[in-house]
């Protein structure tokens, strides 16, 4: 007796007598082109790879079994993607869907259309996919043994669909499908699919979804994030060094540069499911699936190859900076940034590694008030990009900011942590001004340094005002990059402390 697939199973890849049975026996509107339709998944249905959310998964929850991927690699790629599904599935519900093509499927299946998920993908993930859907009669995937792709994928189509079924892939594996049934529905980058079909190939709908460009690459690398790097030429600034010490102070700027956008990649590889719940994160690159993964992985690669090429030139105390800075980025995005208070903590250290680096290049003592400095002001501004994400959480009603240590409760101890840490930021600078030791009283012009301070602590005080309103932007980088008074300000800050160098009161 024949197995029937009810609402709660899907049914199996063996059971094609059953499925053809199903198909001719579907009771449905007459569709304006009867015949069944194939869908591949990765790339295709979804704006995302399945296999590489689940390394990533992988990499994020388990990292020491990544020690284990060429092992399982041996035994064949069914083999390894199982292994994976094992130990990890990535969240079907959230990932990227390719909405026209999502509604052209809706729409057929309306009609009467016949639906198939076939994916090269680990059978579990394909089924769980088909379940999220609704519209597909059978899902079928890689059992372990047979990976369901090209020649593999084309057999099955041709076992389960039989002869002149549509197929729709992005993939160019899948030409031969499309040759033997003569017509193709194409997804992704299609102008380089239509270029390779045969001429006796009829492109029955097309999906396009082009290359990634520059606008894409430059929210993904975060460039506007490069000018938390001018932190570098700040001990240039002070040591009065500026001229002689730009040249290798530039090749710094640029390899942090480098170094960061190619963290800011991995870290929103590894916080993929958290950013597609957060407001604005989920319209990311990557999270929204515009960036494929595949060449992310690729960037963060060449990022870090270049980022060593520049370093090779810097003096060695700058590399150890670079490679401390590494260390603890990706630290903070495998463990850190899930703990509370240490997270922000951490992100004012980063910011005052970066003064480390500027040191390393003059090649100055390091300056322990400017460093304490440091961490005071930028652990207030960590404070503000916490307080915000806790109001907004407070507004959507939520109990906790996804992936963080916070909660919408939050909010008023950080502000109260947050601003008492710009006071003791201000109280360190007044100290550092009036110390008898102070390097300070060594500039022609020392008074100049005061009005410093002075606008320093009024721009504090803005910046959580604002955050008291909800008015403040969860990033305040971003905040300040756009804001003309606080780009108007740094512009008025470098001139005094030039003033303070060399001009005349």
């Amino acid at each position: 007796m024949r197995r029937q697939a009810g609402p709660g199973r899907m049914p199996q890849p063996d059971d094609v007598a059953t499925i053809m049975d199903q198909a001719c026996s579907a009771k449905a509107p007459a569709p304006s082109d009867p015949r069944p339709i194939a869908v591949d998944m990765d790339g295709s249905l979804l704006r995302t790879d399945t296999l590489h959310e689940s390394l990533l998964i992988l990499l994020r929850r388990r990292p020491l079994l990544l020690l284990l991927l060429p092992l399982w690699l041996l035994g064949g790629r069914a083999h390894f993607k199982r292994r994976i599904a094992d130990h990890v599935l990535p969240d079907i519900a959230g990932l990227p869907v390719n909405e026209p093509f999502l509604a052209w499927l809706q729409e057929r299946r309306a009609e009467g259309a016949i639906l198939h998920l076939i994916s090269a993908a680990d059978e579990r993930i394909v089924r769980r996919a088909a379940e999220r859907f609704g519209i597909f009669d059978t899902a079928m995937g890689s059992d372990g043994v047979n990976n369901l792709s090209g020649a593999r994928k084309h057999a099955a189509i041709e076992a389960l669909l039989g002869p002149g079924a549509l197929y729709a892939g992005d993939s160019r594996k899948d030409l031969p499908i499309w040759a033997e049934c003569r017509s193709a529905v194409l997804v992704g980058r299609t102008a380089r699919l239509r270029a390779a079909l045969g001429p006796d190939v009829v492109v029955t709908a097309s999906f396009d979804a082009p290359r990634a460009g520059f606008s894409v690459w430059r929210k993904a690398l975060r460039l506007h994030q490069w000018v938390k790097n001018a932190l570098i030429f700040v001990p240039l600034l002070l040591g009065g060094r500026v001229l002689e010490g730009l040249p290798l102070a530039l090749l710094g700027f640029l390899a942090f540069g480098l170094i960061a956008s190619a963290t800011y990649l991995l870290n929103d590889m590894l916080d993929l499911e958290h950013d597609r719940q957060h407001r604005s994160k989920r319209h990311r690159p990557l999270a929204s699936g515009v960036l494929p993964l595949k060449e992310a992985m690729a960037a963060v690669a060449l990022l870090a190859l270049l980022s060593v090429a520049i370093i090779a030139f810097m003096p060695p105390a700058f590399a150890v900076v670079a490679a401390l800075y590494v260390l603890v980025t990706l630290t903070y995005s495998m463990v850190i940034k899930r703990m509370l208070m240490l997270d922000v903590i951490t992100l004012a250290g980063l910011f005052t590694i970066r003064i480390d680096a500027g040191i390393a290049v003059v090649g100055d003592p390091v300056s322990p008030w400017l460093l304490a400095f440091s961490m005071f002001f930028f652990l207030s501004l960590a404070c503000v990009k916490r307080h915000a994400e806790c109001l907004v959480m407070a507004e959507r009603g939520l109990g906790t900011v996804p992936g963080r240590a916070y909660r919408p409760v939050d909010a008023p101890w950080l502000m109260a942590m947050g601003s008492g840490s710009g006071f003791a930021a201000m109280s360190t600078f007044f100290l550092f001004l009036v110390g008898n030791e102070s390097p300070i009283l060594t500039y022609p012009n020392p008074q100049w340094m005061w009005l410093i301070c002075v606008i320093l602590g009024y721009w504090l005080c803005r910046i959580w005002a604002l955050a008291a309103r909800g008015e403040m932007h969860d990033d305040p980088v971003l905040f300040a990059v756009k804001d003309r008074l606080s780009l108007a300000l740094a512009a008025l800050i470098a001139v005094l402390t030039l003033m303070a160098r060399n001009w005349g009161a």
